[in-house]
């Protein structure tokens, strides 16, 4: 079975609730560095995007994602531009496909992870959001070259967003405000990284739900 409209919703709206419990834990990690502000520009974004989705819709998920895509983009710093583009890069990736399969999926999220390494100019190694987000893409793409069912699929990449997080305590950010503050950042997580993370394991949930 393939991602419905209501899979959309349902996960920015668990995103959200997520995000709204963890603003304090983010907001200190973020603070190490740079602002102390990414959880509740998080929250601010999801709040905007579960606002402007419909309660119930029968459009296609990419047309879904270009709203939420649209209404994160207008959140202020870095956050906002960044998921905005990553969303709309997976969007755009979707376009054409009513119900995506996990192959479809795994490239739109390759295709999110892409947009961010432009948008931001980085790469795996310079400590953002990117850390985590580039190894899932890689990990849901080898489990739909694999064949594996979709429970399998995102418990791979739930291995490999907790990997990638954990690699972010040793690496200096090289992007960013934050670069000014790498020794202060050695030993912490990244905020932006940590966010990936939750999203995934929030589409785990969903799809544990749905089984």
């Amino acid at each position: 079975m393939g991602v419905s409209a209501a899979d959309v919703i349902a996960f920015f709206e668990r995103f959200l609730a997520t995000i709204e419990r963890e603003q304090a834990r983010l907001d200190r990690l973020d603070a190490v560095a740079g602002d102390g502000d990414h959880g509740a520009t998080m929250v601010i974004g999801l709040r905007a995007v579960v606002g402007a989705l419909p309660a119930d819709s029968d459009a296609a998920p990419a047309e879904l994602l270009r709203v939420a895509a649209r209404r994160f983009a207008s959140v202020g710093g870095s956050t906002g531009p960044l998921w905005g583009t990553a969303i709309l890069s997976a969007a755009q990736s979707l376009d054409g496909n009513p119900s995506p399969d996990l192959r479809a999926m795994a490239a739109a999220v390759a295709a999110a992870s892409d947009g961010v390494a432009r948008r931001g100019e980085c790469s795996e190694g310079d400590k953002t959001m990117l850390d985590v987000m580039a190894p899932v893409a890689r990990a849901l793409g080898e489990a739909a070259d694999a064949d594996l069912e979709t429970t399998q699929a995102v418990s791979a990449a739930q291995e490999a967003a907790a990997a990638g997080l954990a690699r972010t305590l040793h690496l200096s950010p090289r992007r960013g405000r934050a670069e000014r503050a790498a020794d202060r950042s050695r030993g912490h997580a990244d905020a932006g990284a940590s966010s990936v993370l939750l999203a995934v394991d929030v589409v785990a949930e969903l799809v544990a739900a749905k089984r």
